[in-house]
């Protein structure tokens, strides 16, 4: 049986099944393959796991390159709305320096998911669970 368990230096990406959340960590700036390998794991964990939701810990998060853009818009999302993810929540620091980027990939996602700007994963296990 696969694992349901990705880790790099860049990302922690892994199955939680008491809150049936896909949970993706980033650690630090990543582009092309370490960027698209942990995002293509995490879609495949939720195509496995039926009406599992999906989790973003960008505190540690970053500036996209314009191609991880580009693709995560016309590869990933399209390819996630496919699975039976309904909603996600992306925990983000309270003041941060990426806040265009997200509110980029939170309107992205938004059309799609219903999505939550939330400050820890309790707060993004609630918002999802509603």
């Amino acid at each position: 049986m696969e694992k349901d368990e990705y880790d790099s230096e860049f990302c922690h990406v892994e199955y939680r099944e008491r809150d049936n959340v896909v949970f993706l960590a980033w650690k630090k700036f990543c582009c092309q393959d370490d960027y698209r390998t942990p995002a293509m794991f995490a879609l495949k964990l939720l195509e496995k796991h039926p009406d599992s939701n999906f989790v973003v810990d960008a505190r540690n998060g970053f500036e996209d390159t314009k191609e991880d853009v580009a693709w995560g818009f016309s590869v990933l999302l399209p390819a996630m709305s496919r699975t039976d993810c309904k909603h996600v929540a992306f925990i983000l620091n309270e003041v941060h320096e990426i806040e265009e980027e997200m509110d980029m990939w939170t309107k992205e996602f938004m059309r799609y998911f219903t999505v939550a700007n939330v400050r820890s994963y309790e707060d993004a296990v609630r918002s999802i669970t509603r």
